[in-house]
């Protein structure tokens, strides 16, 4: 994944915090006993300590409090909050910052989403990253299947990619950046007359603002059956897509066109050699 993928966190639905030692005989409370024990000072300590201990492992990462945002609120007491970083806030408030983002956790009913600020965001990171995506055995993509659509970010990671590279880092060029959202895959899976314009192909095709190019705020929406939510994120600077040269995207509009077909081993793809 060339992004940095928006994970969202939450003290009322199973997540990862529930892996951190300790952390899951309480966070799988009934939502009333929750609250009263993550209000309860000696156990908040002993969760934090745990949280930092060895037997933590990687989890400990994210027993920093201080650098969440704090995504969708509910309660009345929590509006203008959402953005805003749990550090700001218990500075402002006099509170240690898990104090602070369980007492934001507790008026909302434990509904908060709260978004963990990645440790990996610095220069050195970056271009160890840029580093690896030259490398000709490595190919740009993430997905895990669906599994997460409430926790995890991941479709807009071209849209993303692309402003980052264009406007932001400035790791990769914009010709090199596309070819290997397209051409790089559509040649290792065999795809055949696809992944770039060329004639005699097929004319699936994006026409975007490189200026613009970019994806928006991850936000949940509950259109799911039993209003279920999932994480969604517009495009921003896609003017329109077609698929085998029709349109099916306007100005972020769906015209209803469908003119895919489900591709087909053999059919529509050929043999690729391995190394």
């Amino acid at each position: 994944m060339p992004i940095l993928t928006p994970m969202n966190m939450s003290l009322g639905t199973f997540c990862a915090l529930n892996l951190i030692p300790g952390w899951g005989d309480i966070l799988g409370l009934p939502v009333p006993e929750r609250i009263a024990k993550l209000r309860d000072p000696d156990v908040r300590a002993e969760m934090l300590r745990r949280a930092d201990s060895k037997e933590a492992g990687v989890f400990r990462r994210l027993a920093r409090f201080d650098r969440y945002v704090i995504g969708d609120t509910y309660a009345e007491r929590n509006e203008g909050l959402t953005g805003r970083v749990v550090a700001d806030i218990a500075a402002e408030r006099g509170q240690d910052p898990f104090t602070c983002l369980v007492e934001i956790c507790a008026a909302d009913g434990l509904r908060t989403v709260l978004w963990p600020m990645p440790t990996d965001n610095d220069p050195d990171s970056w271009a160890l990253r840029a580093e690896t995506w030259r490398h000709e055995d490595v190919l740009l993509g993430g997905s895990d299947a669906g599994a997460h659509l409430d926790r995890m970010c991941g479709a807009p990671y071209t849209t993303r990619f692309l402003g980052d590279c264009l406007r932001g880092r400035g790791l990769v060029g914009l010709e090199q950046a596309v070819k290997m959202l397209t051409d790089d895959p559509a040649r290792l899976f065999g795809l055949r007359e696809r992944g770039r314009i060329a004639e005699g192909h097929h004319a699936d095709l994006v026409l975007f603002d490189p200026e613009r190019i970019d994806a928006g705020k991850a936000t949940l929406v509950h259109d799911l059956p039993g209003d279920s939510p999932r994480l969604d994120s517009k495009a921003i600077g896609v003017t329109a897509v077609w698929v085998n040269g029709v349109e099916v995207i306007r100005e972020d509009i769906v015209t209803g066109a469908v003119p895919g077909r489900v591709l087909r081993s053999g059919r529509d793809t050929r043999t690729v050699s391995t190394k």
